[in-house]
């Protein structure tokens, strides 16, 4: 797929409740809501490498660049989240691991065409993560009560002519719980601060 088109994607959860793949509470992936892959040769493999902590060295699912060495991973989450550790296995030979990244939070928008134009949120040298040990501290304000945020892999350590990731993981705090309640006190507020401006109405006040 060129990199001028959206890219395949994934809406919804599909987070495992089996002691096969076990859920873990810091793993993020469980609160994703949707991920599109751009330049990706399936796009459509994208939300697949987003798995449990514990399937992280599985070699297959995996994520190829098609045509060059980028390859961006747009992702959604379904509630604020916040963001303290990013975990990055390449895939497939050593050459095809990625050896930078760049992550925009917030920037919906962002693709190939604007990505050199925008400075990244924070960007990492990557090294190959054999043994899925190796984790990347994210700076902590801008990774706050984040709804969106991509993965743009630059380049890979042999300058190969594809980029092959088989995971991402983010280690973190969700706040779904948080939000609803605000959005619920909000909601009562609004109701009543509409019931008391009718003049007339019983209850309300009136100039005297």
């Amino acid at each position: 797929m060129g990199k001028g088109a959206h890219g395949g994607g994934f809406a919804g959860s599909s987070h495992s409740h089996s002691a096969e793949a076990p859920e873990d509470t810091w793993n993020l992936y469980q609160h994703i809501e949707s991920v599109v892959g751009l330049n990706a040769t399936a796009p459509g493999d994208a939300a697949a490498i987003f798995k449990p902590h514990a399937k992280r060295l599985d070699a297959e699912p995996k994520l190829t660049s098609d045509g060059d060495e980028e390859l961006m991973v747009k992702v959604a989450f379904s509630s604020p989240v916040h963001i303290r550790r990013i975990m990055v296995i390449g895939g497939g030979e050593v050459d095809e691991h990625p050896s930078h990244l760049k992550v925009y939070v917030g920037r919906e928008e962002i693709d190939f065409s604007s990505a050199e134009d925008v400075s990244p949120t924070q960007e990492f040298d990557l090294e190959q993560n054999l043994t899925g040990e190796g984790f990347l501290a994210t700076r902590q304000a801008p990774f706050t009560n984040v709804t969106h945020v991509t993965f743009f892999f630059s380049a890979n350590l042999g300058g190969a002519e594809e980029t092959t990731v088989q995971y991402i993981g983010m280690q973190g705090e969700h706040t779904h719980d948080r939000r609803e309640a605000v959005h619920a006190t909000y909601e009562v507020m609004c109701q009543h601060a509409d019931h008391a401006a009718v003049p007339g109405e019983a209850g309300a006040a009136m100039d005297p």
